[in-house]
């Protein structure tokens, strides 16, 4: 909270608040309150630069749901995709800095501003309010592949020189940066539009390799279809289909990028607005049905709630790693 210089300061801050459609410290409470200062009084629109049904709108949609409780507001998804997610972050930043609008992302935008597929400054036009989970990628193939893991893989590429590709869903996202940090030029990464033609690819053996989210495919690796090579995790994972796999942090391959994934807005919304957001954010994120959904999901194998201080560091190492590699 922005500390006022004055008594004066402080009245027109809340007159400013209160003709955007949110109140003052003088205003009247109502229910819809995320903090002490700014209140949420009509419904919020969280955008998701990604389509219905992937990774990022399930997890959208779950903390929409607890939000509403928070706020006793109205939390509506617009999936506003397209171009690796950049399409999303231009809506958001041409809508209000009222309050009323947010902006659900990962770094993949950011990272198609690094290697030059967008012109759209994301970095700069996004600011970090808080994390809501963070995702790990996994290294499959097809039950048939000639390699079990990924000293038998690197074995099997070595010996026949670009016979595996990797399967991604964004060339310029964080699965094809893991596919470089795994393998360099050993392994060239092929961008897919839709995970079920991925998925139909690998257990047919149409595409060696696929770079993935551990839920993604967690019911082909239950049912023998998909095998696991790697996963991009620091340590081993603890749901017990990965138990037995070996993780990129004992192998030293450093690729551990994974889609967190946070809640962003434009750099000029009100603090007060940011404030209220967060502190209704957390709770609703620490929820027993928030928490139990994550596990369910395997996104309970790192920690996911970041505080702005905290995402907003993260958010600026990652930007000046990814540039150093991709840029």
């Amino acid at each position: 909270m922005k500390k006022f210089l004055s008594l004066a300061l402080a009245m027109a801050m809340a007159l400013t608040l209160t003709a955007c459609g949110g109140g003052g410290a003088g205003s009247t409470p109502s229910s819809s309150t995320g903090g002490d200062g700014f209140k949420f009084q009509r419904k919020i629109e969280i955008v998701c630069p990604w389509g219905a049904g992937g990774g990022a709108d399930t997890t959208v949609r779950q903390f929409a749901t607890q939000l509403e409780k928070e706020l006793g507001q109205s939390v509506v998804v617009n999936n506003v995709s397209g171009a690796g997610g950049v399409s999303g972050v231009q809506y958001a930043i041409q809508q209000p800095a009222d309050g009323y609008t947010w902006l659900l992302c990962t770094p993949s935008p950011m990272l198609a501003q690094i290697t030059g597929a967008t012109d759209v400054d994301v970095y700069g036009s996004i600011k970090p309010v808080c994390n809501l989970v963070w995702d790990c990628n996994i290294f499959v193939t097809g039950k048939d592949a000639p390699y079990n893991n990924y000293k038998e893989l690197m074995e099997y590429v070595d010996a026949n020189p670009g016979s595996v590709k990797c399967g991604v869903m964004s060339l310029t996202g964080l699965d094809g940066a893991c596919v470089v940090a795994a393998f360099g030029d050993k392994i060239e990464a092929s961008g897919y539009s839709e995970g079920s033609q991925l998925n139909s690819d690998i257990i047919g053996n149409h595409v060696g390799l696929a770079c993935v989210g551990p839920a993604e495919v967690l019911s082909m690796i239950q049912s023998g279809d998909m095998k696991a090579i790697m996963t991009c995790t620091e340590e081993r994972m603890t749901i017990k289909e990965y138990a037995d796999v070996e993780c990129a942090g004992e192998l030293g391959v450093d690729c551990f990028y994974g889609p967190y994934r946070g809640i962003y807005c434009k750099n000029d919304m009100p603090q007060e607005a940011i404030d209220a957001f967060t502190a209704a954010a957390e709770k609703a994120v620490a929820s027993s049905e928030f928490q139990e959904w994550a596990k369910t999901q395997g996104l309970d194998q790192r920690t996911g709630w970041m505080d702005p201080a905290t995402y907003q560091a993260q958010w600026d190492a990652d930007h000046e790693e990814l540039t150093q590699l991709f840029g």
